[in-house]
């Protein structure tokens, strides 16, 4: 079969293989799992990985083709991009059908920028994974770096070891996201994204939304997947089916009490105290009289914080939760919060009057103060 000869921008390519292959595992039983797939079409070269739950796709102007082909050690040649500048040519000879007419395994690839050269064997294009058939029922303009800053925001409260899969994605409803495990809650509510039903985006796909470099994109989704669609990268995931806890029943509406916290003077009296703790996961920090302490076999610890009123109910909790859900609101340079509290056994809640919101639940004081 001839030869064919197609050509990119090296360092458009080098960029396009780095986001395709973030879909892709490093190691897996399914070594062509760990490549990318290559394509020339109509002046188009796009690059694709999977992990066969995540796809992510990146195009870039090419000339040349049509050809299509797996590569072989596909992060080695990102390596070796870093050395190549300019015009990047690929030649792509298919090996001949045999005497049975049957599909070709493969064929050889050369690719040629400057000086530099390296030639390979690679497979063919029909034993990688096809895309997904996207069924829409939705269809939503997503800013990618406002929901990317909202994501980054409330992951921290993404479960982990849920029986549920629900659980351990972030829920899209109405105007808001959330992400909940079995010690907090988080929530972040922008209005420019309102959903018309619920649906559970995984985290390995939010984390791959820097793709899009800040570009708004069409985010359609259907029964079994949903699609981030930027023009010149796409990502594709599958979406699990089920429920997971209701937002709007498990947290407080009302409070006992209320006031008002000084973010970076909570996060530091957290950092001081948690220096002072020997297990973390089994010491709770106490919160009474507008004071944190904990007390420990080497000494009693202190922080006063520094509040608009000092509330009268006395809880614990995790220090290392409780300064998560700050950071929440860190991440939006909120100089001050409110927190609600109701009773030593009921969640103590942090908002910023903008949408964001953090519940932390209560740990069981063993000493008093």
């Amino acid at each position: 079969m001839s030869e064919i000869k197609c050509t990119v921008n090296a360092k458009d390519f080098q960029q396009a293989l780095s986001k395709a292959l973030k879909a892709a595992p490093r190691r897996c039983s399914l070594p062509f799992l760990t490549e990318a797939c290559i394509s020339f079409d109509h002046g188009v070269c796009t690059l694709t990985g999977t992990n066969l739950e995540l796809w992510c796709q990146a195009s870039i102007p090419a000339q040349g083709g049509p050809c299509s082909f797996v590569l072989t050690g596909s992060r080695k040649l990102l390596t070796a991009c870093k050395y190549f500048s300019g015009e990047l040519e690929f030649f792509y000879q298919e090996d001949p059908e045999d005497a049975f007419r049957r599909k070709t395994s493969g064929g050889w690839l050369t690719l040629r920028c400057g000086n530099r050269e390296l030639r390979q064997r690679v497979a063919a294009a029909q034993d990688f994974p096809a895309l997904p058939d996207v069924k829409e029922e939705h269809a939503y303009e997503v800013n990618t770096a406002a929901l990317s800053e909202r994501f980054d925001r409330i992951k921290y409260a993404i479960s982990e070891g849920a029986s549920s899969s629900c659980s351990c994605c972030v829920k899209f409803f109405d105007n808001r996201i959330g992400a909940v495990d079995g010690h907090r809650l988080a929530v972040s509510q922008d209005e420019s994204l309102r959903v018309e039903a619920p649906f559970f985006i995984p985290p390995v796909a939010l984390k791959l939304l820097p793709v899009f470099d800040g570009e708004t994109c069409r985010l359609s989704v259907g029964e079994r997947y949903a699609v981030f669609d930027g023009g010149s990268a796409r990502v594709i995931t599958r979406i699990p089916q089920g429920d997971c806890l209701n937002f709007d029943a498990a947290i407080p509406r009302q409070f006992s009490e209320e006031c008002i916290v000084d973010t970076a003077d909570f996060v530091n009296s957290l950092r001081y105290l948690n220096e002072f703790i020997p297990d973390p996961e089994r010491m709770a920090v106490r919160f009474g009289g507008g004071v944190l302490s904990v007390s420990t076999g080497s000494g009693e610890y202190r922080s006063a914080l520094t509040l608009s009123e000092i509330p009268e109910t006395v809880c614990g909790f995790k220090g290392r939760y409780m300064l998560e859900g700050l950071k929440q609101f860190q991440a939006k340079k909120r100089s001050t919060i409110t927190m609600g509290l109701s009773s030593p056994g009921l969640p103590i809640v942090l908002t910023d009057g903008d949408g964001d919101l953090a519940l932390i639940c209560p740990y069981r004081l063993k000493k008093p103060a």
